[in-house]
């Protein structure tokens, strides 16, 4: 029996026996959602989640010309061209809806029931956030589907950067680009429907999905759809749009001999050019990112900068309001539009994050409320409660920017094993070391490791050895001008330093066994001699080379140009881990450096000993970050999978493996508050050092296996991060120290007998 639910005019809810509906109820707007729509639309959603009578839940349109042409952007565009008294309150306004909106995309793609949306005829931008994301999308021969932003002056929003992204090839990039409406069976070729059902057949589908299992239901009434127009011009879709510029995309679509690629570089032409390079970037980015939490995260700090541009105003008024077709668009030209203006839009937002990705709200669709987020940051001990309140703050900040700006990069860049040069001046703003002016206290010096490390452990073993061993060299052995001199441009990452200690021949005895020279002539110091493994080594400005004075016999440090004749550094290729460090071999042939490049400081090798131990301890702190990003990603991938009808997060043995994942980096994290604790006192010695190292890795191991082997087969790919994550960790493993020659230091301290010969 059909029963009236709710009788609210905008949005109409009925229940039909195991049957819920969501019938969105403005056919003069075409349905396009009001911020009450949303609000309506997540309420119920989180009551069905727990209803034992529903079943199905099921989303259509009234008045037969579609389901929903996209938010409710005349009231946007009435809210920006309020007075000057009122805009603060409108723009705090439109956050709200924007914020919402995305909650809800995210809710509708957590839903665990079956959630059908019927596609039928309109769907456009914000209705496609309502139905693209749904586990069951339908289509039809009158759908007529798009994310026309681009034309208003915006960017696609609502998850669409994430859908339009993970479509084949290039066919997403080119509906954004050209804000173009596709077909029922176009929606289906790329990935934003699942079934094709023909519209005359709709009523009976709701009729059956009221007595019939979902899946059942759909696989009676669904048909093969027409052949996809779009997917047989993937072929120079693919070839023009390969570009990350678009005005090589436009050159490449003009110079192409098919008329329909002209034609779609004349439709782009008319498009906003700050919206088509903001559009692009949001795309390639997207592509990178983990889930679709990312994306909504990373479209909402791009829809807030543009609600306070002219741009979306412009074209809303060009294309809704006056209806003239003739958008005045600032910047008018592609060339116009910088590369600074474009990476303004994802800049993080502080306090104003919407924080899905981050806080992976649990709860979204299995019952609980927005913002009830259990153990948002994973810290089940709650170890931030030891940092001052500024302290906190600058944390939280360091993360946002960290998941923002560093992790996005991360997967192509470590694919390439290159090095994202564009990064360096906004990493060095975060300060991470304890050098320099703004130095920090050992704790939040190492939660701001682990933290870089959870984004990316290659970005943050380059920060390491520039800053933890090149950097504190300078400071702590280097002479007053020589920390004049290098400091500034150091911790600026204007310059890049590397640490050159290990040779071919000598890892774990080169304290012994070293064979690289340096040998006084004068006021020169000549060096000989081959280092392995140096990080940084193929790119770095200086180099600071160990080597034993032939007077002496004891091992000194000295900082070398890379510049100088004789020096000579070979990047290491084919690694499996930390692929983003440019590592070197490196040969000194008679090169010559000033008497004054010698660190005073170091007289001999005991003289590292402060360096060593302290860059063990940052080791340590990466082997935490290690296990929390294995964590983040193995979570949010068993809330997203689903076998047999539900998330994997629901099976005991995952939430099982989830329990050990914690369960170990909480353990090593207790283990390096302590390590914060001792080096504050000034306690701390090589036997904690080694003990954090060896430990906090151990447990590291056992992590990462866990969270790659949770992933099945996806668990191998880079696209899903983990294979990263499981690789990069066997250079943790290994590097500053092997865990046998840290157990053996352990060892020693604990019995008083070395081990060693």
């Amino acid at each position: 029996m059909l029963e009236l639910m709710d009788d609210r005019p905008d949005i109409l809810l009925r229940r039909d026996g195991r049957l819920a509906q969501i019938i969105l109820n403005r056919p003069a707007a075409l349905n396009a959602l009001t911020h009450a729509m949303i609000r309506r639309m997540s309420a119920v959603l989180t009551d069905w989640a727990v209803d034992g009578q529903v079943e199905t839940v099921l989303l259509t349109g009234s008045g037969g010309r579609g389901l929903c042409a996209g938010g409710d952007i005349v009231a946007i565009y009435r809210s920006a061209d309020a007075g000057a008294d009122d805009r603060a309150d409108a723009d705090a306004e439109a956050a709200r809806f924007f914020a919402d909106e995305y909650h809800l995309n995210a809710q509708i793609h957590r839903f665990a029931k079956p959630y059908l949306a019927v596609m039928d005829g309109v769907v456009l931008g914000g209705g496609v956030g309502v139905s693209g994301h749904a586990n069951t999308r339908i289509v039809t021969e009158r759908t007529r589907l798009g994310m026309p932003e681009t034309a208003i002056g915006f960017v696609p929003d609502v998850g669409g950067s994430w859908l339009l992204s993970h479509a084949p090839g290039e066919l997403g990039t080119h509906l954004a680009l050209t804000a173009a409406l596709v077909s029922g069976s176009d929606a289906i070729a790329l990935g934003l429907a699942d079934h094709f059902v023909p519209s005359d057949r709709l009523p009976a589908l709701a009729r059956t999905l009221a007595e019939t299992d979902a899946a059942e239901a759909v696989r009676a009434l669904a048909e093969t759809p027409p052949p996809s127009v779009l997917l047989a011009q993937r072929h120079w879709i693919d070839e023009c749009y390969a570009s990350d510029d678009v005005g090589e995309i436009v050159a490449a679509l003009r110079r192409s001999p098919v008329e329909a690629a002209r034609d779609a570089a004349a439709l782009i032409l008319m498009r906003s050019p700050t919206a088509l390079a903001v559009t692009l970037a949001s795309l390639r980015r997207a592509r990178r990112l983990p889930s679709l939490d990312e994306a909504l995260d990373q479209e909402y700090r791009v829809t807030l900068r543009f609600l306070q541009r002219s741009e979306l105003q412009e074209g809303i008024r060009a294309q809704v309001i006056d209806k003239d077709r003739s958008p005045r668009w600032s910047p008018a030209g592609l060339g116009e539009v910088t590369e600074a203006s474009v990476a303004a839009f994802f800049a993080p937002l502080g306090e104003q994050e919407l924080g899905l990705g981050v806080g992976l709200e649990l709860g979204l669709g299995m019952g609980l409320g927005l913002g009830e987020v259990p153990y948002v940051d994973a810290d089940l001990i709650f170890v931030t409660d030891l940092l001052t309140p500024g302290e906190r703050a600058r944390l939280a900040a360091a993360r946002s920017f960290y998941q923002a700006e560093v992790r996005p990069l991360a997967v192509d860049y470590w694919n390439r094993a290159a090095f994202p040069f564009e990064l360096l001046p906004r990493l060095a703003a975060q300060n991470l070391a304890a050098t320099g002016a703004a130095a920090t206290s050992h704790l939040l010096t190492g939660l701001l490791q682990m933290e870089l490390t959870r984004a990316d452990t290659s970005i943050s073993t380059f920060y390491g050895v520039h800053h933890e061993l090149f950097a504190a060299a300078i400071d702590e052995l280097g002479s007053p001008e020589q920390r004049k001199r290098l400091l500034p441009g150091l911790l600026a990452l204007d310059k890049i330093g590397a640490f050159a200690l290990t040779e071919p021949e000598h890892g774990s005895d080169i304290s012994r066994m070293m064979e690289t020279t340096a040998t006084r002539s004068g006021d020169e110091w000549v060096l000989n001699g081959t280092k392995r493994w140096i990080g940084n080594g193929a790119m770095a400005d200086y180099v600071l080379v160990w080597a034993r004075d032939t007077a002496d016999g004891q091992i000194k440090g000295f900082i070398v140009e890379t510049e100088r004749p004789g020096f000579t550094a070979t990047p290491i290729e084919n690694k499996i881990a930390v692929r983003i460090v440019q590592n070197a071999d490196i040969t000194l042939t008679e090169v010559r450096i000033p008497y004054t490049n010698w660190l005073p400081g170091s007289r001999s090798f005991q003289d590292t000993n402060v360096l060593l131990r302290n860059s063990r301890i940052w080791v340590s702190w990466q082997a935490v970050g290690q296990q929390l990003a294995a964590f983040d990603v193995a979570r949010a991938y068993a809330l997203e999978r689903r076998q047999f009808g539900m998330p994997i997060a629901s099976f005991q043995l995952v939430q099982e493996q989830l329990s050990r994942m914690i369960g170990n980096a909480t353990l090593s994290l207790s283990l390096m508050v302590q390590m914060a604790r001792l080096q504050e006192s000034g306690r701390l010695t090589m036997d904690q050092a080694a003990l954090a190292k060896a430990t906090c890795t151990t447990r590291m191991r056992e992590t990462v296996a866990l969270g790659r082997g949770l992933l099945g087969g996806n668990g191998i790919s880079t696209r899903y991060e983990m294979a990263k994550i499981f690789a990069d960790a066997e250079a943790i493993y290994s590097y500053e120290g092997s865990y046998e020659i840290n157990a053996l230091l352990v060892g020693r301290a604990v019995t008083g007998i070395s081990a060693f010969s």
